[in-house]
């Protein structure tokens, strides 16, 4: 992503599938790919706000998780419950997708309150 409207846009887009793949969880053979792959998507919105965050603040854009996360703790000092809502989101997403574990509606609805936390706190 090379603009802060790129990543605006992604949020917007990830948020959007993720709630279009709500409506397969009932299906008996998308239903638990549809969940893994919400989660996974929620935590690309937050991904995609906090580089458009550093693209605001004038930061040089992040191509790897750690440098993304070394940089959200120098910057956001003081927003520690919202980096630990991101790093929670970055967990899900990676058990989710690496180890097979099948996130539950309430497991999803705390996601979607970790991703709100983030975009309202990291500004």
């Amino acid at each position: 992503m090379s603009t802060r409207a790129s990543h605006a846009t992604q949020v917007t887009a990830n948020e959007q599938l993720a709630q279009h793949l709500a409506t397969l969880h009932s299906d008996p053979q998308l239903g638990d790919t549809s969940r893994q792959w919400q989660m996974t998507l929620l935590f690309y919105a937050a991904v995609h706000w906090v580089e458009h965050q550093f693209q605001h603040k004038s930061y040089p854009a992040s191509f790897d998780h750690q440098t993304r996360k070394k940089r959200l703790r120098q910057i956001w000092v003081s927003q520690k419950p919202a980096i630990r809502a991101y790093l929670l989101l970055e967990h899900f997403s990676r058990r989710a997708r690496y180890e097979g574990w099948i996130p539950t509606d309430a497991d999803l609805q705390d996601a979607q309150h970790y991703l709100t936390h983030v975009k309202t706190s990291l500004i």
